[in-house]
């Protein structure tokens, strides 16, 4: 990403590859790869669109994510995919272009389907699936020994809170700061050559 200022808190990557988003969409995709070692294209795109647009984390952290867990992983072709997602390298979709997880589920899952098959209960009041069952049994026991005070543990019990109500209007604000900051964080890189330019 160049000079572009990028997020250094250590707790948002590690949040986003334990799959503790907090985003229902974000975190079933990521639990979704754990688990079977693949993910839907279109969720791919909006797993690396929050780590490189919402968390402002370079694209590489979540290329070597995805090395290490996808079964059709591809150097090259990850590669480009991740700086297309990012907005960077020679054939970018453009930096402004962030994909929003909210609008993406209703638009690709209106019926909850795929977040509540990979999210331990997501789908109340119906049972969970053997797969959102089974992530529990898979992860690091690290992952689960988190205290139920921590952020993103709290943001993960809140998957259902987010569907309606005020739930789903603290969704939409927290989405809507991640947008103004990225395009905060792409306008002050794009200033700064004119800038260097306007020194005598």
């Amino acid at each position: 990403m160049g000079g572009l200022s990028l997020a250094r808190d250590p707790r948002d990557l590690a949040d986003w590859r334990q799959a503790r988003t907090g985003v229902a969409l974000v975190d079933a995709g990521l639990r979704e790869m754990w688990l079977s070692g693949r993910m839907h294209n279109r969720v791919r795109m909006v797993v690396a669109s929050w780590l490189t647009k919402h968390l402002l984390i370079d694209w590489r952290a979540g290329l070597a994510h995805f090395a290490d867990c996808l079964t059709d992983w591809d150097p090259a072709a990850n590669a480009m995919n991740w700086q297309w997602v990012a907005g960077c390298g020679p054939d970018a979709s453009p930096f402004f272009r962030i994909f929003n997880p909210e609008k993406q589920a209703r638009q690709f899952d209106p019926e909850g389907r795929y977040r509540a098959r990979w999210l331990e209960g997501y789908g109340l009041p119906a049972p969970d699936g053997p797969e959102a069952r089974a992530y529990r049994e898979a992860i690091p026991r690290a992952w689960l020994e988190r205290d139920p005070r921590d952020p993103a543990t709290a943001a993960v019990a809140g998957w259902q809170g987010q569907e309606t109500g005020q739930g789903a209007a603290a969704l939409a604000g927290h989405l809507a700061q991640g947008r103004a900051r990225a395009l905060a964080a792409y306008e002050a890189f794009r200033e700064r050559p004119s800038q260097a330019q306007d020194r005598p």
